[in-house]
């Protein structure tokens, strides 16, 4: 994170997944680093905004996703194989799996660099700057 300008890049994740026998491994860590840029879309960029049902970001142009100097330079796909006795094969959903835990991991790195907790996402460099105090 840039303490000047707010800016955060996440230069590597690790993400470990169960995803009980993987069937097509390269598939499954396809899925896991499209569901990590993704999930820190979410948690940095995208801020699609609503109020009482209403949407407020009125054009796609105001709706950023990431792009390719978006994403994390890094990203290590750990598959851990704990064949589940109910699925077909052994295999287990995984699609959610990677994009749920990173904007807490995210929200908790800034918190480590900054020493702010952040309870509203996403993490935009001006919301960044005013939890910082500097704006």
């Amino acid at each position: 994170m840039d303490a000047e300008t707010g800016q955060i890049h996440v230069t590597r994740v690790v993400s470990a997944n169960d995803v009980g026998q993987a069937i097509n491994p390269r598939q499954v860590v396809g899925q896991i680093e499209g569901a990590v840029v993704q999930a820190q879309g979410y948690a940095v960029l995208e801020n699609f905004q609503t109020r009482g049902g209403a949407v407020l970001t009125q054009r796609l142009s105001d709706y950023l996703i990431p792009g390719v100097l978006d994403i994390p330079d890094r990203v290590e796909a750990v598959i851990v194989e704990h064949p589940d006795p109910r699925g077909p094969y052994g295999v287990r959903g995984m699609a959610e799996m990677p994009y749920l835990p990173l904007t807490p991991a995210l929200v908790a790195a800034v918190h480590d660099a900054t020493g702010v907790w952040f309870d509203e996402f996403p993490l935009t460099p001006e919301r960044v700057l005013r939890g910082m105090g500097r704006i």
